[in-house]
């Protein structure tokens, strides 16, 4: 039976860290960029709702069907995103991976 646990990993540029509350101004810097919440495609609270989306987030985590992170860009230093696990079914071994987006501009890579 899989045990996910909140653990950054990194390559290819892009670490992903565990996501916090400390995420929130960066978070949302990132999400403004594009306006992402009038994607009609985007299913994703406005600029306003980044706290809430970060308390579902580790609300999920704690009741264990979610394991959330920020996408940081290794170049800028900058949070560009976020992913996810989610539906975790620990007893069978599954996991989704989801709920991913990035802001419209990334830093360009030489």
């Amino acid at each position: 039976m899989i045990k996910p646990q909140p653990v950054t990993l990194e390559r290819g540029g892009v670490r992903l860290e565990p996501m916090t509350p400390a995420h929130e101004k960066a978070l949302t810097a990132a999400f403004a960029d594009g306006r992402l919440w009038e994607l009609w495609y985007v299913a994703l609270p406005d600029a306003d709702g980044m706290a809430k989306l970060i308390d579902d987030a580790l609300k999920g985590q704690r009741d264990g069907h979610m394991l959330p992170w920020v996408v940081r860009d290794l170049t800028s230093g900058q949070i560009i995103g976020s992913t996810r696990y989610h539906d975790i079914f620990a007893h069978i071994d599954r996991v989704e991976i989801g709920y991913t987006w990035t802001r419209r501009r990334i830093t360009a890579r030489t």
